[in-house]
């Protein structure tokens, strides 16, 4: 009935043109609504029809958006989203005592895991979830928390600084004999890039750029995840960028160790964004203040 009320196609229909256009694929919408491409196409043909007008351009190596196709994608997109949070609300206020943090797997890993540990000898009785994403994309609705990198907008309620990290060359401390050399020098030394889906973390490139290096630098190694890295370079394989407070539990047991005097404030910040004061549940409140507070 609710569908006739606001004079929508089927659901389905808008499900489909929905996965397919956030894909630009049929085959890989498809394999997220766990159906056959050929089960998609029919349910966007429907629509088509059912609208009166095209809303993708088929082409041989796949679809594009048209203009209607775009205008229907970027309403249905912001309306999935919103019924999305909505959902993991209510889903939440099932479990009171449950709280979920979304992260990357560096800041959890690295930051986050030991604060909760410290946190759950005082508050044992809160259990905390972790959602771990490399991806910035990903929406992780269902967190109650989420622990970000980037510019902080200060002017939004539910947005709270943590800290501003500083990006220093670290190495394992047989590495660092190498003393501390110019930047010529360090550029030409084995270095560790890992190859972060989240363009916004810095690079050798960006950081040697910064302090006025623009020569070539060494490829050294590539890895596709930044403990990896940190691990790489505990095993002397050569120089990762170190995020200071990220890697502060190495640099105190002496595994990892500063190459060089030279640092970088990092261009952007960590923060963490909440619900709502008035959606935000007591236990999710409880674990951001106590986070704050033991940044």
């Amino acid at each position: 009935m609710a569908r006739k009320h606001y004079n929508l196609p089927p659901l389905t229909s808008l499900a489909s043109f929905e996965a397919a256009a956030r894909h630009l694929s049929f085959k890989e919408a498809a394999t997220e609504l766990n159906v056959t491409p050929g089960a998609v196409s029919h349910q966007i043909k429907a629509l088509e029809s059912a609208l009166g007008v095209a809303l993708f351009r088929r082409r041989h190596r796949g679809v594009v958006l048209t203009d209607q196709g775009t205008m229907l994608f970027d309403t249905l997109e912001s309306s999935f989203a919103r019924i999305s949070a909505t959902l993991a609300r209510l889903r939440r206020s099932a479990d009171t005592a449950t709280v979920t943090i979304a992260a990357t797997t560096a800041v959890s890993s690295l930051w986050l895991t030991p604060r909760l540990t410290a946190f759950w000898k005082v508050h044992n009785g809160i259990a905390v979830n972790q959602q771990l994403s490399d991806r910035p994309e990903s929406l992780l609705p269902d967190a109650d928390l989420h622990i970000r990198y980037g510019n902080f907008d200060a002017d939004h309620a539910d947005t709270f600084p943590l800290f501003r990290d500083e990006l220093v060359p670290v190495c394992s401390p047989a590495f660092a004999a190498h003393g501390d050399i110019e930047l010529e020098a360090l550029a030409r030394l084995p270095l560790i890039h890992p190859d972060a889906d989240d363009k916004s973390w810095t690079t050798w490139r960006t950081w040697f750029s910064t302090l006025g290096y623009r020569g070539e630098i060494a490829q050294g190694l590539r890895v596709n995840n930044y403990t990896i890295a940190l691990q790489a370079a505990r095993d002397g394989v050569g120089v990762v960028l170190g995020w200071r407070r990220l890697v502060r539990p190495f640099l105190d047991r002496g595994v990892l160790v500063p190459l060089g005097r030279r640092s970088l404030q990092a261009p952007a910040s960590f923060y963490i964004v909440s619900d709502p004061e008035e959606a935000i549940s007591g236990p999710a409140r409880l674990v951001r203040d106590w986070l704050l507070d033991n940044v």
